[in-house]
C-alpha cells in the first residue's frame, strides 16, 4: 500500500482546518473591531482560546507531524520548499502557543469587557493578522515549491513576511511588551 498519498491528504486536511479556523476567527474579530463592537471583539478573542485548544494547536501539530512524515516518505528533506515550510510552521506555532494562546485565555478568563480586555483583544487581532499572512506564505510555499533558483518567488514570499512583520508583528509585539 502507498502510505504517501493518504498521509499527504491528512496533512493537507489538518492544514485546511488550522488555517481556515484562524482566518475565520480573524475575519469575525476584525468585523467586530471595525464596527466598534468592543463586547463582540472581546467575546470573539475570548473564543479564540477555546478554538486554540480544540482547533489551532491540534491542527498545527497534526499538519507539522504529518508534513514531516510526508517529507520522509517522499525523500524531500533536501528540498528548499520543505525546509522553508517547516520554518514557517514553527514560527506560526510558536507565535500561537507562546504569545497568542496566553493572551486569548487571559481575555476569556477575565469574563468582562474592560479597557484592559479591549486593548489586549485589539493587540491580539493585530498579531493574528501577521500570523495569517505567515500561514498564507507557507501555503504558497507548499503549492509553488520554490527551489534555490526561484528568485522571484522567494523574493515575493520574503517581502510579504517583511511587510506583514512591519505592519502587524513589530507594533503588536511592542504593545505586548508594554502591557
Amino acid at each position: 500500500m502507498d502510505w504517501y498519498t493518504p498521509i499527504k491528504f491528512l496533512h493537507v486536511l489538518a492544514a485546511i482546518i488550522w488555517i481556515g479556523g484562524v482566518f475565520t476567527m480573524l475575519m469575525i474579530s476584525m468585523q467586530a473591531q471595525r464596527s466598534g463592537d468592543d463586547a463582540g471583539l472581546v467575546r470573539t478573542v475570548g473564543q479564540m482560546g477555546w478554538a486554540a485548544d480544540r482547533i489551532f494547536v491540534p491542527g498545527s501539530i497534526a499538519a507539522a507531524v504529518l508534513g514531516m512524515i510526508v517529507a520522509t516518505l517522499g525523500h524531500m528533506w533536501s528540498d528548499l520548499w520543505v525546509i522553508l515550510g517547516l520554518v514557517g510552521v514553527a514560527i506560526t506555532m510558536a507565535l500561537g502557543i507562546l504569545v497568542l494562546s496566553p493572551r486569548v485565555k487571559r481575555v476569556a478568563s477575565a469574563g468582562a469587557v474592560t479597557p484592559e480586555t479591549i486593548a489586549i483583544s485589539k493587540q491580539t487581532v493585530t498579531l493574528v493578522k501577521f500570523d495569517s499572512a505567515a500561514l498564507f506564505v507557507v501555503v504558497a510555499d507548499m503549492v509553488l515549491k520554490p527551489q534555490i533558483g526561484d528568485v522571484t518567488t522567494l523574493t515575493i514570499m520574503g517581502l510579504v513576511i517583511v511587510a506583514a512583520a512591519g505592519l502587524w508583528l513589530a507594533p503588536g509585539l511592542s504593545k505586548v511588551a508594554a502591557a
